[in-house]
């Protein structure tokens, strides 16, 4: 497809002219800041083939659609990854009902539960509505009186406390990094 110079000149100043909007836009909807330049990158890309197809009357304000809707897409993307994982860390397909498998299992519960009720009211209700009920985004949303994007927000943030809390309890979850700071009590440092 022919790039059309003026289209591209179009889209690249307003691109430039709200790139810092963009950034703190992007960012206050819980991106991790590698994540940022990939989001605005392909945000440039499809906002000029859209252009080129179909001159855009406000490409400023379209470069913020695409940019939320390429976040959402990712936050959606990462809370099924997250929910694939803790459904593998808490449910053992292994037949083999020995005691001290059905006690670890008991023990990796309640810890886990321990964690559930830890997170705040928000993102620990949006998560049961969702693993204990099956209830779907649009549904726990209109529950909770918030938006559906909200919902997601939610969950990811919270299954990835859960995930946090988990791993530092010892618990192999794939992909899961220490919190940067950690408070521990001087307790916990002696063991």
């Amino acid at each position: 497809m022919p790039i059309n110079k003026q289209s591209s000149n179009r889209v690249f100043t307003a691109f430039q002219s709200c790139k810092d909007g963009l950034v703190r836009s992007i960012m206050k909807m819980s991106v991790e800041q590698q994540d940022v330049d990939d989001i605005l990158q392909e945000t440039f890309v499809r906002v000029l083939n859209s252009d080129i197809k179909q001159q855009i009357s406000s490409p400023k304000g379209y470069l913020f659609v695409v940019s939320r809707n390429l976040v959402l897409k990712k936050l959606i993307q990462q809370s099924k990854e997250i929910h694939t994982e803790l459904d593998d860390a808490l449910i053992e397909d292994d037949v083999d009902n020995t005691v001290e498998k059905e006690l670890y299992q008991k023990l990796k519960f309640e810890r886990f539960s321990k964690v559930l009720s830890s997170l705040p009211e928000k993102n620990r209700r949006a998560i049961l509505l969702r693993k204990l009920y099956c209830l779907s985004h649009k549904e726990i949303a209109k529950k909770m009186d918030v938006s559906v994007s909200s919902v997601e927000k939610y969950i990811v943030k919270g299954l990835k406390q859960c995930k946090q809390s988990l791993y530092i309890q010892g618990y192999e979850i794939n992909k899961v990094k220490p919190p940067i700071q950690m408070d521990k009590s001087s307790e916990e440092r002696k063991r």
